[in-house]
């Protein structure tokens, strides 16, 4: 599948980056000038013709003769690579890491950080492998492509479903958040209305189409970025004492008088890194897209590598440090779900105007993440049926070129998921619970990108090719992306089943994975079911761009 983050095209509608809308024979109306008898039609004049196709560029109607190359009748790709990357970044930064890390620190306290750090590092593995993989083998279908192209088309389709999946599991703990925050404000209405409320505000823009999505989602995306700029300023400022009601700080509050560093650092325990490590691998989905925007530019040989390294550099930068100070300001019991645990830091030295507008600020990226990912959750359905994947009538467009089918099976989905609310303790629980899906389903997707490069490599290395034939190879391959991207992303989600507050979130993530792959093994074993398309006509297949050399040599 394509980049999911791209804005509707101005003329047809639909998601530029994902899908394309093809005019096929069966709906292109009959050309009364094309009857055999018109001396235009045999001998096309040259300016008539380029009128033509620009015509249907603007209208979607089929030009005269000859047709376009492929690809004409394809969307206009509406956002700018500087919104995708800011899209992307800011997409990182929704309300798990506003609200989610408040229940990491109250979890585990100060360790946090080296949780962070530890998640930095499994991203910096997934990224250098599919960057890889972008560079080397460029599909349109990312890495879905490579999972049926380098795995298996079974585990494929497992992974696709996981990762439509991934966005409507995150769309309704957004809309959660969304209400804990509204509760916050108004806490006379019960958390759950708001969330309703939340998810019906989502449901109706994305009913009726609205346009400049890349423009409002990469503002969004500033403003997040601003509120972690301005918190990393105020928070250092009272640990010096500067501002604030406490004098300096320092490091007082993390290492206290008379205490024991082991203990400071991990009040429960060091094993709680690994039973809280899937929650963390949320903070940092979303990292991909950079990948992807950067594979669509006209020099992706230089610009793949670059992104991917800058998006490990930029995620330190505007992730782990405010994480840092953070917890030198707030003492691990005080943190929880209640508000933004940043909103909640400012508000123990006298700040509550501005912790009011952090709160605030949160409740956009709240509205924002779960917008965007919607936009994500249908592409993602689209792209799976156009791949054959998922049932065809998901693929079917409106006549403004609009995914209906898969838009309406996205939001009942959703709403499916919300109500799961009825079967929980509460909107603490069922938030937790859903970051938890989310962690599993889009954790598979890492996992497959570096199993994908491994198998790349080996496959390559089989033909007598080394590593000096490949570019911007990953670092310390195979054993980084094999015990990084792989071991440590399955210890973590296997480790979900026996933490009682996340294991009952199992019971959505497995049977979505792998139930897909049932049906789609048995359909093909059936014949009920053809084969998948993960190259695409214009696309070079594998020995085409790495023929056997050792078969020249005999």
């Amino acid at each position: 599948m394509k980049n999911v983050f791209s804005c509707y095209d101005n003329h047809c509608g639909i998601d530029a980056g994902t899908s394309e809308c093809r005019v096929t024979k069966n709906e292109i109306p009959p050309d009364p000038s094309r009857n055999g008898n018109d001396l235009e039609f045999p001998f096309p004049d040259p300016e008539r013709q380029q009128q033509d196709i620009s015509e249907s560029r603007d209208h979607h109607h089929r030009p005269r003769d000859p047709l376009p190359p492929q690809g004409e009748f394809g969307l206009k790709r509406g956002i700018q690579p500087w919104m995708a990357n800011l899209i992307a970044i800011g997409g990182i930064i929704g309300s798990c890491y506003f609200l989610g890390t408040g229940y990491l620190i109250y979890e585990m306290g100060p360790s946090v950080i080296l949780l962070y750090a530890l998640g930095g590092l499994i991203i910096w593995t997934v990224m250098q492998s599919f960057a890889e993989l972008l560079v080397n083998v460029p599909r349109q279908g990312n890495f879905i492509s490579y999972s049926a192209e380098f795995i298996s088309p079974t585990w494929a389709v497992g992974t696709g479903w996981s990762y439509w999946f991934n966005w409507c599991a995150y769309i309704p703990s957004e809309a959660v958040a969304g209400g804990i925050i509204m509760h916050v404000f108004v806490s006379q209405v019960p958390v759950v209305l708001w969330a309703v409320a939340f998810l019906i505000m989502i449901t109706v823009l994305n009913l009726i189409h609205v346009g400049g999505f890349g423009l409002v989602e990469s503002s969004l995306a500033i403003v997040k970025i601003v509120h972690n700029v301005i918190f990393c300023v105020v928070a250092a400022l009272i640990v010096l004492g500067l501002i604030g009601s406490a004098g300096f700080i320092g490091t007082s509050v993390v290492f206290p008088p008379n205490g024991n560093l082991y203990d400071d650092i991990f009040p429960a325990g060091a094993f709680i890194l690994v039973a809280n490590m899937a929650l963390i691998l949320v903070n940092f989905q979303g990292s991909e897209i950079v990948g992807l925007a950067a594979a669509e530019t006209q020099n992706p040989k230089v610009t793949v590598p670059k992104a991917c390294r800058q998006v490990v550099h930029r995620i330190i930068r505007v992730d782990i440090l405010p994480i840092l100070l953070l917890i030198l300001i707030i003492p691990y019991a005080d943190a929880g779900l209640t508000d933004s645990v940043f909103s909640t830091a400012l508000s123990m030295y006298g700040f509550q105007e501005a912790a009011a507008i952090l709160s605030f600020i949160v409740l956009t990226a709240a509205f924002s993440c779960a917008n965007s990912g919607f936009y994500g959750a249908v592409r993602a359905l689209y792209g799976l049926s156009l791949e054959g994947m998922a049932p065809k009538f998901f693929s079917k467009l409106n006549r403004n070129c609009v995914p209906m089918v898969g838009t309406l099976v996205t939001l009942a989905c959703c709403w499916l998921v919300l109500s799961l609310w009825w079967f929980t303790n509460g909107e603490g629980q069922l938030y937790i619970w859903l970051l938890s899906v989310s962690a599993f389903t889009g954790a598979i997707c890492w996992i497959s990108i570096c199993w994908a490069q491994v198998k790349f490599r080996k496959r390559i290395h089989e033909r007598g090719y080394t590593d000096a034939d490949i570019i911007a190879p990953a670092p310390l391959s195979p054993w980084m992306p094999v015990l990084i991207g792989m071991v440590l992303e399955i210890i973590a989600l296997a480790v979900l089943a026996f933490n009682p507050e996340l294991s009952g979130s199992l019971y959505l993530s497995v049977p979505v994975v792998f139930v897909p792959m049932i049906i789609y093994w048995v359909g093909r074993k059936t014949g009920r079911i053809k084969g998948i398309k993960y190259l695409n006509p214009d696309e070079r297949s594998f020995d085409e761009l790495f023929p056997d050399k050792r078969a020249g040599r005999k």
